[in-house]
């Protein structure tokens, strides 16, 4: 009636355990920020790609295997969340990480020395 689209049910999975499968299946799961290079380039998810959410209407062009199983994160959730949508709308299997805030293993990037966060 309004044109409104229907509701996309988000599957998501702790940004942790995602890694942890990840550390078993590397051949079948591809971890993607959906932040800026400048942000990835300074703290990321150690193995993780960079393709932000801006390039994500082209994802076929980037990752042409939809056979693979694909986790996005980001460090804004919202922005992990519109990144899921975008590449569920392609037709890939995807997951949605949430916030690289709640990850707690290993890290890559200009910052990964830095002190671990204090747990809440």
């Amino acid at each position: 009636m309004f044109g409104f689209g229907k509701k996309i049910e988000i599957k998501k999975l702790d940004i942790n355990e995602a890694y942890r499968r990840f550390e078993k299946n590397p051949d079948k799961i591809v971890i993607i920020c959906a932040d800026e290079q400048k942000e990835f380039d300074a703290l990321r998810i150690a193995d993780s790609e960079c393709l932000p959410l801006r390039l994500m209407d082209d994802m076929e062009e980037y990752y042409p295997e939809k056979d693979l199983t694909y986790y996005v994160y980001a460090i804004n959730p919202a922005i992990s969340e519109r990144a899921y949508k975008k590449l569920y709308k392609q037709g890939y299997d995807v997951y949605d990480l949430g916030t690289f805030m709640a990850y707690n293993g290993v890290e890559e990037g200009l910052n990964a020395t830095r002190k671990k966060r204090k747990k809440r």
